[in-house]
């Protein structure tokens, strides 16, 4: 219910205006500016303020509450038929209405219930204006975001492309070298697998999204994290990071392996992105008659306060799109915003959850919480 604020120094003055107008709305008084500027809720729709009062005047005091929410009815009751000085307030948009005394009660009421509606219409349109201004600065973030994918995608599907076209190349010269072969072997399968991974993740959120799905399998979510580990083992080694596993067997769920693999892939590759080389990523199971948990701590540089909350979303990401590297696994690198988001779609297909907590310079630990199987289950 709005709220009506009446201002008058004058005790008698205050409690008959207040008596009136409370057949209209919640009524609350003051009697002096310095107590109606701190009576000011956000509930306020119409001020009624008396003309003469100690220190300031009830035009000056209208003048005030305009400038703090234009939303505001201002009326204004006077004794005085000062034409001039009424006419400079209404002139300046001060005051709405003036009515002189001695009022007539069912005008006062009728001009509080106008100044009321006035109010509330007015707040109404200011709140479809922030909404549209907010949707409007949403949509500049989605094609910002959107721009950034294109470019950033574009990089990661040239670079191993070009990496993988010169490595095969020079497999073609030293054929004969066995061991110089198996190097760029390696550099190809490396710069191969990302490339699929890259691809996988633009075409697995869409995927997820459709409502006809695998049948789920009974499967052990402590074999897929093992496997995957065994995967970034390399990785780890090349950037000098400790990989500390705490894997409780077994931990049943039902769901898909290659998703399941994948979500815990991209939990494991954003580890290692964001660990400054010699830090340490701590792998765990934990399991409970209802849950298990797949748990990914780093050692890294944490996650900004201010992109917790887009932790997760198709396309973001917190590294900068001008410090994008093309090394997949290169400290700081990024990638194209989707590995995380691609872990939460499968966590939400799988009945589950992935949560998060983070401390800037502390580093992160991620969760992938799913519903439990029991162990004697068919």
């Amino acid at each position: 219910m709005a709220t009506v604020l009446c201002v008058d120094d004058d005790r008698a003055g205050l409690a008959t205006v207040a008596r009136v107008l409370r057949e209209v709305a919640s009524v609350e008084t003051a009697r002096s500016a310095a107590e109606a500027e701190t009576a000011l809720a956000p509930e306020v729709a119409v001020v009624v303020s008396d003309y003469r009062m100690p220190g300031t005047n009830g035009a000056a005091l209208l003048a005030a509450v305009r400038a703090r929410d234009e939303t505001i009815g201002r009326i204004l009751l006077t004794a005085y038929a000062d034409a001039e000085i009424l006419m400079e307030a209404i002139n300046r948009g001060n005051v709405h209405r003036y009515l002189a005394k001695p009022w007539d009660p069912r005008e006062l009421r009728a001009a509080v219930r106008h100044a009321i509606s006035a109010a509330e219409t007015a707040r109404e349109r200011r709140r479809l204006a922030d909404e549209i201004a907010r949707a409007y600065e949403r949509l500049r973030e989605t094609d910002a975001l959107k721009t950034r994918f294109l470019t950033v995608a574009a990089h990661e599907l040239r670079t191993p492309l070009h990496v993988l076209g010169g490595v095969l190349e020079a497999l073609a010269d030293v054929a004969e070298v066995r061991r110089e072969a198996a190097d760029l072997l390696t550099v190809a399968q490396r710069n191969l697998e990302w490339l699929r991974r890259s691809v996988r993740a633009m075409t697995d959120l869409a995927r997820l999204a459709q409502p006809e799905r695998r049948p789920p399998a009974r499967l052990c979510v402590a074999t897929i994290v093992t496997r995957a580990v065994a995967e970034v083992e390399s990785c780890c080694g090349l950037r000098r990071l400790a990989l500390v596993r705490e894997i409780d067997m077994p931990a049943i769920v039902r769901g898909d392996v290659a998703d399941l693999h994948h979500a815990v892939m991209n939990l494991l590759l954003n580890a290692v992105r964001f660990t400054p080389d010699g830090g340490t990523i701590r792998v765990g199971v934990q399991r409970d008659p209802d849950r298990v948990r797949v748990v990914v701590a780093d050692s890294g540089i944490g996650i900004a306060a201010a992109a917790r909350d887009r932790i997760g979303e198709p396309f973001f990401t917190a590294a900068p799109a001008d410090h994008h590297h093309s090394d997949p696994i290169a400290f700081g690198g990024g990638g194209i915003g989707l590995g995380l988001a691609v872990a939460r779609a499968v966590a939400a297909d799988h009945r589950g959850r992935l949560s998060f907590e983070s401390e800037p310079g502390r580093g992160s630990t991620f969760v992938l919480e799913l519903p439990a199987v029991a162990d004697a289950s068919p």
